[in-house]
């Protein structure tokens, strides 16, 4: 029996949409994930900047009915991410493990396998215990958890090691260079993820090979949708070419 490989790279993907009745907000995104089974994905859930609701509450019908078609069994390199601001530190730490405390209590059918740190401010290593505490945390609370997080820029590399994934580039297309991303033994690109928005209208396929056989980061997202514009609110246009770039 042959086994696939798993690819080294994958696809990030803040998932800022209500999926709607019959999970139609979510099709083309599930259906994409359902046909690369060899590919790793982060898909980052956010119902309402954060898990919404009350404390320890479930999510509506149409999120517990359509979480787990973003994680087909055939791949269980599929992490569903559950959004939680931090406030670049000063959101109050009791609100931050609030929230991942409600993701933990989700029904096990559609509760994220991990937490995605948003807002994280991690320029020096001045708040490394700081989100130490949040991973930490999250690890306690759902067993196995993926972290991630976003200070969208690069980061004292201290963070790589209580994480699983950072985001080290959030921003323009226009704006990004690979000199912005720091890669080092201790820094890796294996745990960088990238994100770009207001893209070329057109697949820009040599960012996606350079960032992905040359720097090869672990995961990549691009929109052209501009920041006015809401990128993570709607499925990219070339959605399912890019996927395949990546891939290729």
């Amino acid at each position: 029996m042959l086994l696939s490989r798993v690819l080294a790279s994958g696809v990030v993907f803040p998932l800022y949409i209500y999926p709607g009745d019959n999970c139609a907000g979510w099709t083309a995104v599930s259906s994409v994930i359902a046909s690369h089974p060899t590919m790793p994905f982060y898909v980052i859930v956010n119902p309402d900047s954060g898990p919404g609701g009350v404390a320890n509450s479930q999510p509506d019908a149409n999120y517990q009915a359509c979480i787990p078609t973003l994680r087909p069994a055939a791949n269980p390199n599929v992490h569903v991410l559950g959004y939680v601001a931090t406030g670049f530190g000063t959101r109050a730490s009791s609100a931050v493990e609030a929230d991942v405390l409600t993701y933990a209590g989700w029904g096990a059918a559609y509760r994220p396998t991990g937490i995605f740190f948003d807002e994280t401010l991690g320029g020096t290593s001045a708040l490394l215990t700081l989100y130490t505490s949040y991973a930490t945390y999250a690890r306690n609370q759902i067993s196995g958890a993926f972290v991630t997080l976003n200070p969208g820029t690069s980061i004292d590399s201290s963070y790589y090691s209580i994480s699983d994934q950072i985001i080290s580039y959030e921003n323009t297309y226009a704006s990004f260079s690979t000199s912005d991303l720091v890669i080092s033994s201790s820094s890796p690109a294996s745990k960088q993820a990238v994100i770009l928005h207001t893209a070329p209208t057109t697949l820009p396929t040599s960012t996606i090979t350079t960032l992905v056989h040359t720097e090869a980061v672990a995961a990549l997202f691009i929109t052209p949708v501009s920041l006015a514009d809401n990128p993570y609110g709607s499925v990219p246009s070339y959605w399912s070419a890019f996927v395949t770039a990546v891939g290729s």
